[in-house]
């Protein structure tokens, strides 16, 4: 196999970085407007996004969020900021300590990990896990409407989310009177709703504030607990009102601005009435910490106008207009849709959740293993600043609790946790506490901010987190001498059901150690450190993929579910229910294993996990495998793989990204359209999975870093636009992006 290395010729890095493979400068603003999207009908599941990244409101078809109970179970029309967070009252006095237990692994008899159930977690332990779990957890700021109307009532609906501008154009008729809506956020820095209201009569907006419910999935919104919380009327004059909000220990303020006369009344005691004498008016209403002026219609829209302008101009984009395949449509729409989503969403100074600011998955918490598929794709698409952002919390706010997290399970260095929030607290986990593939994801997204921008000044004020983040890495493996090499056990495997107990060497994990400790000693060098020599011992010796004996990748070398061929055995966990708030699907099975005995001549690897394709493709190659027996697998991967069913996760781009580093189009095209699977594409752009996630950004995330690669691939990439097929139907053009490691 002939390895492509870390450092690859500068000359040859910045020609890829810069080039276009269009004939002609792209007509961007067409590009995002021909995709912007259409809503015709009321649905739950038809909201739409406007915001700046750092705040979002998800909106309904009145151009507002007049129905939340009717989206409640849809993509509910929620307002959150990052900086929106809150606790119930600890009124049983939990701490983390409470939560903490030496738990014994395979090669790591000693460890005090954060868990929920465990091995010897007392009653109160498990309370306190569950209470940690779910505190902080984001904060619905509050919802806009038009008062007394109802779904029924509605008809006529033909709204347009304009990308460019960021403007939601709403009309509608209520009761047959016509209404149009205009609806844009601020920009940056600035957490508001604005909106320019066109009715036959005079329409009244209701503002009101929820309670938080502390539940995993939901909308974050308890209408029938007045009692816990106050809006309070704090000024009121010319066309303005500021109002002050209070829960628990969190307060923040409500500015509002209007157009014409109105009437602001208290209808309730979290509920308030803006009335307008004319038919047509304007209003903003603005959220923030500290008391701020709101601006009116047409500052705000300005505002908005300048944020998404700049974004869609500066951004990577994908033009798929000139491909004659019946599937180009399709995957510009999704490509298109999905950077506003993740702009709208995810630009915040944090990790992002799942669900980003549109509801409460996971109670709004962010899992630190998913930042590849939320974030990586940033650096790429000529956005470093956005990645740069997280991971400056990485360095300033979680540090200090990594470092506390690796030294308390006897690593040196520091230990990212999971699942977290802006604090950095780890919640206890019976699974997140013993992955490992988040942590080398701050070293890959600090390789890529520099290699996006490269100076010395980055590399010395990163350094030390790479540095840190690479010594627990090194010293998790654990030695072997009968075999003379160095192992992987005792963590959980990234697909969460090859778990710790039993999991040994699991596919990516090895690949992404490699690279994680590679790139450590890269920086050591440009700073003209020396190589740390363990290191390197380490990255000669680590344990190769396992295979199976017709040459397969296996995901693992051992682990449930991962046949053993030497004793002709299927080890598999026994089921268990998910705990509260816990795992996706009930991956999760118990510590016991029962054996299942393999029957002869039968082709028990599929090939299909994305552990096994994770370790090239994201991943550049390395000595662990050979190109050889990635296309075999790839093969069988691509013969199992069901491109019919499933959903828009992050499984298929790990198949495309494997598929275009092996020069196989045809199967990462397929990967990544998954046979034009429109069904599949919330009119918005968001992928719908399940009745609890009916939104996934990781999808979005993962499929804008798999087709950045296949148009302008790696380094050291011997052809154009590698993940599309030469056959003259796919004419892809693109700018401003750039290629992987």
């Amino acid at each position: 196999m002939t390895l492509r290395p870390f450092r690859a010729a500068a000359a040859l890095i910045l020609a890829l970085a810069l080039l276009s493979c269009s004939s002609g400068k792209i007509d961007r603003k067409a590009l995002v407007t021909r995709n912007n999207p259409r809503i015709d009908a009321l649905a739950p599941l038809n909201s739409l996004n406007l915001g700046n990244g750092t705040f979002t409101l998800t909106l309904d078809a009145t151009g507002l969020q007049t129905f939340p109970e009717f989206c409640k179970d849809g993509l509910s029309l929620g307002t959150y900021s990052e900086w929106g967070w809150h606790a119930f009252p600890n009124t049983e006095g939990y701490t983390q300590a409470e939560t903490l237990e030496d738990h014994p692994l395979p090669g790591h008899p000693h460890g005090i990990y954060a868990v929920q159930e465990g091995y010897t977690l007392t009653q109160r332990g498990k309370d306190a896990a569950t209470w940690i779990r779910e505190n902080p957890h984001r904060l619905h700021l509050g919802n806009i409407g038009f008062e007394g109307m109802a779904p029924e009532e509605i008809e006529g609906i033909d709204q347009t989310l304009d990308m460019w501008d960021g403007v939601l154009h709403s009309s509608f008729s209520w009761k047959g009177i016509p209404v149009r809506v205009e609806s844009v956020s601020g920009g940056e820095g600035t957490d508001a709703l604005a909106a320019h209201v066109t009715a036959g009569q005079p329409l009244p907006v209701t503002l009101r504030f929820p309670y938080p419910t502390g539940q995993h999935s939901d909308d974050g919104s308890d209408w029938c607990a007045d009692d816990k919380h106050s809006t309070e009327i704090v000024s009121q004059e010319n066309g303005k009102a500021l109002l002050k909000r209070t829960l628990d220990d969190v307060v923040y303020y409500v500015s509002l601005r209007w157009s014409g006369k109105a009437a602001l009344a208290q209808t309730g005691a979290n509920r308030l009435t803006l009335t307008p004498e004319a038919g047509e008016w304007e209003f903003c209403v603005r959220f923030s910490q500290q008391p701020a002026e709101a601006p009116d219609f047409r500052t705000a829209a300005a505002a908005a106008r300048q944020l998404w302008n700049s974004y869609w101009k500066t951004t990577g984009v994908i033009d798929f207009s000139h491909c004659t395949d019946a599937r180009a449509p399709l995957l510009e729409k999704r490509v298109v849709q999905s950077q506003y989503l993740m702009r709208v969403q995810e630009a915040q100074h944090f990790p992002p959740a799942e669900t980003g600011l549109t509801y409460n998955s996971w109670f709004g918490k962010f899992h630190l293993e998913m930042v590849m598929w939320h974030s990586f794709h940033w650096a790429l698409w000529n956005q470093p600043e956005l990645l740069r952002r997280q991971l400056a919390w990485y360095k300033d706010s979680a540090m200090p609790v990594a470092r506390e997290i690796a030294a308390r399970q006897g690593f040196p260095g520091v230990r990212w946790m999971k699942m977290t929030d802006p604090s950095a607290l780890e919640a206890p986990s019976d699974v997140g506490s013993f992955l490992l593939w988040q942590q080398p994801h701050p070293i890959y997204m600090a390789e890529l901010i520099y290699r996006s921008e490269p100076s010395r000044a980055f590399l010395e004020e990163y350094n030390d987190l790479v540095q840190q983040s690479a010594q627990m890495l090194a010293a998790f493996p654990t030695y072997d001498a009968a075999q003379d090499r160095y192992n992987i056990e005792g963590a959980c495997g990234a697909n969460e059901s090859y778990n710790e107990d039993y999991t040994v060497n699991p596919a990516f994990e090895l690949s992404y150690l490699h690279f994680g400790i590679s790139v450590a000693q890269l920086w050591r060098e440009r700073l003209g450190q020396e190589r740390v020599a363990e290191w390197d011992t380490l990255l000669e010796k680590l344990a190769p993929l396992a295979t199976s004996p017709d040459g397969i990748y296996l995901p693992a070398e051992k682990g449930p579910g991962v046949p053993d061929f030497e004793k002709g055995v299927i080890p598999r966990s026994l089921a268990a229910p998910a705990p509260p708030g816990g795992y996706i699907n009930a991956q999760r099975g118990t510590r016991e294993l029962a054996f299942t005995p393999m029957e002869p001549d039968r082709e028990y690897v599929r090939a299909t996990s994305s552990e096994n394709l994770l370790a090239f493709g994201v991943l550049p190659a390395n000595r662990l495998f050979t190109e050889e027996g990635m296309m075999k697998t790839l093969d069988r991967a691509a013969q199992y793989y069901d491109f019919t069913r499933g959903s828009w996760s992050w499984n298929y781009p790990s198949l495309a990204m494997n598929a275009t580093r092996l020069l196989r189009p045809d199967v990462a095209l397929r990967a990544i359209t998954m046979d034009n699977r429109s069904d599949l594409l919330l009119p918005g752009g968001n992928n719908y999975r399940t009745e609890r996630l009916r939104m996934y950004l990781p999808g979005n995330g993962g499929l804008l870093l798999a087709v950045g690669m296949m148009c302008a691939g790696w380094d050291g990439c011997p052809v154009e636009n590698p993940g599309f097929p030469k056959d003259g139907t796919w004419d892809v053009r693109w700018e401003g992006l750039k290629p992987m490691p």
